[in-house]
C-alpha cells in the first residue's frame, strides 16, 4: 500500500504536455466494432462465423497511435524491432457520452493514462497505443432493435407507444461490459493496429464506474488484461449508501480534508433542521417564507403537493447543494468548492452571530443559486417522470445508468435518522429510491436487493473473490491498483489499505476527491494529486519491469 504523506517536500512542478504540438483530436480515430450482443448465451463465437449466425451491434472505439514511433506505425510494430510496445485502455461507462477528446484532454484518464503514455514514450522510448471503448447502452454504443435504425437509436422509445421495460435493457450489465473489454481486446480488430502482434500487453484505466470495470476485467480475466488501474471504484455494491452523506459531513466539518470546519457543518444541519420543522408544521405563511426565500420552483404550493416534494427538498442536496465528490481545491469562481463555501458560511455568522442558520444558507446559497440561473426543482414525480419517459438522446445515458443501479448495485445516497447525514434526516430513506426502480423499470425493492446479492456474489465485493476458485482470482488481484482520495464518499465502497483484499496495490490521496488525479494536468493541482499521479506511473513501471532511473531500457523483466 501506498500512502501520500500529509507533510513532505513540496514536488517539482509536473511537467505540462505541449498541447498546442502533441494533443489534437484530428490525431483520434473514430471506429466501431462488431460486439457479440450476448456473452452469456450459447450461440458461437460472433467474430469466427457469418454474422446472420451470431447477433452483435455496432461498439463504438476511440483510438491514437500518437506514442507509437512513426517509422514502425509504418511497417508494422513487431516487424524487426525490439521497440516495447503496450495498449492503454481508457473505459468507458456512465456519463456525458465519450468523443474524441476522451485520448486528448478530458477527466476520465487523462492525469494517469495519457500523461503515462507521453511519459512512457518520450523518457522510455517504447510504444503505447491508446483505445477508448464505450460502454454498451451508452453514446452511441445502444442496440439496434431492427435493422432500419441507425446506430445510436436502438431501444429510444420516443416514436413508441409501448415497449416491454424488461426488454429495453436486456443486455445491459457490468458483467456483459467486462466481457465486453475481453472481446475487444482479443478481437482482431485490435491488433491490427499493432500488425497482429499477440504478445502486446493491454493495462486498463478507469475511475468511478468505469474503474470498477477496469478492475473486475482484471480480476476475471487475468488472461487479457495484464494490469489494471481502478481510480475511485465503489466495488462493494449497496442499497442503501448512507455512509456517503456521512462521509459529506466529515469533508465539511473537518478542515484537514478540504477545508471545513465545526462552525460550517454545525450551521449546515442546523439550517437544514429549521427548514425541515417549518415545513413538518405545516404552516402556509411560513412555508411560503420558505419557498420564497428558497426560490422553489412553483412555491409553497408544490412543497405541498406531495409528502415527497418536502423530503425531496431538505433530505436531498437540493435546499442547498454541495459537490463534494467533485471538489477542486485550486478553482478560480466564487463558491466553487468546500472550503470557500465553508468560509462564507463562517463569515456570515462571525458578521450576525444570532441569525438563525436556515438564513444563512439562503443568503450564501442565493449567490451560488444565481449562478446557476434557475430555480428549485423539487417535484419529486417529475424526477420519476424524467427515468420512465422514452428516451431521448439527452437523457438515454441518464436512464441506462439509473438502470443498472435498479439491477446491479444500488449506491442510493440516503439520509437516514440514525445517520451523520448533513442534511435533514430522515428524510430521505431508500423506499424513495427503489420507488423510482419500480415505477420507471418494474423493477421491485425485493428484486433490486436481490440483484445487489448477485452483484457482490459474482465480484466478490470488498474482497474481490467471487466463485469457489481462488488460484485464479489471485492471478487477477496480481497488477490491481485501486486508488482513492480521502475526500471521495464513494471511498467509503472502495477498496483501500485498511478494508479488502490485501492482495491488492493501493494508493490514498489526501484531501482528493473523486478521482480528481486522472483529470487534465494543471500547474496548480495540489502536490498530494501530483504525487498520487506519479504513484501510479512508479506502478505501472514496476509491472512493466521498467526501470525508471534507466532510460531506454529495451529489455522486459520476467516474473
Amino acid at each position: 500500500m501506498e500512502s501520500i504523506q500529509e507533510e513532505r517536500e513540496e514536488p517539482k512542478p509536473q511537467p505540462q504536455l505541449q498541447l498546442e504540438e502533441e494533443f489534437s483530436k484530428s490525431d483520434v480515430q473514430t471506429l466501431t466494432f462488431d460486439q457479440r450482443l450476448d456473452h452469456f448465451s450459447s450461440q458461437i463465437d460472433c467474430h469466427q462465423e457469418d454474422d446472420d449466425e451470431c447477433e452483435t451491434f455496432k461498439q463504438r472505439y476511440f483510438y491514437t497511435s500518437r506514442y507509437v514511433h512513426k517509422e514502425e506505425e509504418k511497417k508494422g510494430v513487431g516487424i524487426n524491432t525490439n521497440r516495447n510496445t503496450v495498449s492503454f485502455l481508457c473505459v468507458g461507462g456512465e456519463g456525458p457520452s465519450l468523443d474524441p477528446s476522451v485520448l486528448v484532454d478530458s477527466v476520465h484518464c487523462t492525469g494517469d493514462m495519457i500523461e503515462l503514455a507521453h511519459k512512457l514514450h518520450h523518457e522510455q522510448n517504447w510504444n503505447v497505443h491508446m483505445f477508448s471503448l464505450e460502454h454498451r447502452y451508452y453514446g452511441e454504443s445502444f442496440p439496434k432493435k431492427n435493422k432500419s435504425q441507425k446506430q445510436g437509436e436502438a431501444y429510444l422509445r420516443a416514436n413508441e407507444k409501448e415497449l416491454d421495460r424488461a426488454d429495453e435493457y436486456k443486455y445491459l450489465s457490468s458483467r456483459q461490459a467486462v466481457r465486453d473489454i475481453v472481446a475487444f481486446i482479443n478481437s482482431s480488430e485490435t491488433s491490427q493496429h499493432f500488425n497482429n502482434n499477440n504478445k502486446v500487453r493491454w493495462i486498463t484505466f478507469g475511475g468511478s464506474y468505469p474503474g470498477m470495470l477496469s478492475g473486475w476485467s482484471r480480476l476475471l480475466h487475468p488472461d487479457a488484461v495484464y494490469g489494471a488501474v481502478a481510480n475511485s471504484a465503489p466495488v462493494q455494491a449497496e442499497a442503501d449508501f448512507r455512509s456517503y452523506n456521512d462521509h459529506v459531513s466529515l469533508d465539511l466539518g473537518q478542515e484537514s480534508l478540504v477545508g471545513g470546519s465545526k462552525k460550517c457543518l454545525e450551521i449546515f444541519e442546523s439550517g437544514h433542521a429549521e427548514v425541515a420543522a417549518i415545513l413538518e408544521g405545516g404552516d402556509v405563511d411560513e412555508i411560503n417564507k420558505v419557498a420564497s426565500t428558497f426560490d422553489v420552483c412553483g412555491g409553497a404550493t408544490m412543497l405541498l403537493k406531495d409528502r415527497k416534494n418536502l423530503d425531496f427538498f431538505v433530505g436531498y442536496p437540493v435546499l442547498f447543494p454541495i459537490e463534494v465528490q467533485s471538489n477542486d481545491p485550486t478553482c478560480d469562481e466564487p463558491l466553487c468548492n468546500v472550503q470557500k463555501i465553508c468560509d462564507a458560511i463562517a463569515n456570515e455568522h462571525k458578521s450576525d452571530p444570532h441569525k438563525p442558520s436556515m438564513e444563512i444558507l439562503a443568503k450564501i446559497g442565493k449567490k451560488k443559486q444565481k449562478q446557476a440561473g434557475r430555480c428549485k426543482e423539487v417535484n419529486f414525480q417529475s424526477l420519476i417522470n424524467y427515468f420512465s419517459a422514452p428516451s431521448t438522446s439527452k437523457s438515454a445515458n441518464n436512464r441506462s445508468w439509473y438502470y443498472q443501479t435498479c439491477t446491479e448495485f444500488g449506491f442510493y445516497q440516503t439520509c437516514e435518522d440514525n445517520s451523520n447525514c448533513p442534511y435533514a434526516r430522515g428524510h430521505h430513506n431508500v423506499d424513495m429510491d427503489f420507488e423510482i426502480c419500480e415505477k420507471s423499470f418494474g423493477i421491485d425493492a425485493k428484486k433490486v436487493k436481490a440483484s445487489i446479492e448477485s452483484t457482490l456474489a459474482y465480484y466478490g465485493g470488498w474482497d474481490l473473490i467471487p466463485g469457489d476458485d481462488k488460484s485464479a482470482v489471485l492471478e487477477g488481484q496480481k497488477r490491481l491498483l485501486f486508488v482513492n482520495g480521502n475526500a471521495d464518499p464513494w471511498s467509503e465502497l472502495s477498496v483501500n489499505e485498511k478494508r479488502g483484499s490485501s492482495h491488492v496495490q493501493t494508493i490514498n490521496v489526501p484531501g482528493a476527491s473523486h478521482h480528481f488525479w486522472t483529470h487534465p494536468v494543471k500547474e496548480s493541482d495540489d502536490n498530494h494529486v501530483v504525487e498520487a499521479r506519479q504513484a501510479i506511473y512508479r506502478h505501472v513501471y514496476d509491472w512493466l519491469g521498467i526501470n525508471e532511473d534507466s532510460p531506454r531500457d529495451y529489455d522486459l523483466k520476467t516474473e
